[in-house]
């Protein structure tokens, strides 16, 4: 992508007090965070292009990650057929990674790449798009 759009409308798009491991039969197995929009209007899940989760540099494996809003939870790869679900700007999704023994203790970097289309703006032929940067990097701090 050669350009995009960026808003910062909340003062974090990742909710850094939301980070928290995720603990599956009791093991840590992963984490989660909390995501609003960071754009004036809400979307429809199916215009999200890119959805990334990397750690320290790291990217996530695309089927480690899911995205849960309303209560619904889907892969990365579904979110495009997402077409009926509105993500509004004020209510924030989870973000869920699966990752066997979850992170280690201490500080780590957590990059979100949320890239979307905003489909009222054409921008050019072939169903070209106005590209919105949602994204965002924080360091959070696991505690055991």
């Amino acid at each position: 992508m050669g350009f995009s759009m960026r808003m910062n409308l909340n003062g974090e798009i990742i909710k850094k007090d939301s980070f928290k491991s995720m603990y599956i039969n009791g093991a840590k197995n992963g984490f989660e965070f909390d995501v609003q929009l960071g754009y004036y209007r809400g979307h429809y899940l199916s215009d999200i292009e890119r959805l990334e989760v990397y750690v320290d540099g790291e990217q996530m494996p695309q089927e480690a990650v899911t995205f849960e809003l309303n209560g619904k939870e889907m892969p990365v790869y579904k979110l495009m057929y997402a077409m009926t679900e509105f993500w509004s700007q004020v209510v924030p999704a989870t973000i869920h990674v699966i990752r066997p023994g979850g992170l280690t203790s201490g500080e780590h970097e957590l990059k979100l790449v949320l890239d979307l289309r905003i489909p009222y703006m054409a921008i050019g032929p072939d169903h070209a798009y106005m590209p919105l940067d949602s994204g965002d990097t924080v360091t959070v701090t696991v505690e055991d």
